[in-house]
């Protein structure tokens, strides 16, 4: 049950990821075409913050095997890296 409950949480937390990147690429195409962004930056202040409580969540939340354990961190280290190459390539 506990793994079932863990693949779940992850990919709530995919989704939710990918939901920001499609709307940081939305506003970043409309800002660059003139256009007002600003319900749009609502809508991503909004999903960032889901993606953060859900990530926040899977932190929190215990496991009883090291084979889920190992599951949440690969994945969370995997969003970790993907965060950080992310930064970069922006702050290039």
């Amino acid at each position: 049950m506990e793994k079932i409950l863990l693949m779940i949480a992850i990919d709530y937390h995919e989704q939710a990821r990918a939901e920001v990147a499609r709307l940081v690429l939305s506003c970043t195409r409309l800002k660059a075409a003139g256009v007002d962004t600003e319900l749009l930056d609502k809508r991503l202040e909004t999903a960032r913050e889901v993606e953060r409580c859900i990530r926040d969540e899977m932190l929190r939340c215990p496991t009883e095997y090291i084979e889920n354990a190992a599951a949440k961190v690969v994945h969370l280290r995997r969003t970790f890296t993907q965060d950080h190459a992310t930064s970069e390539a922006g702050g290039r």
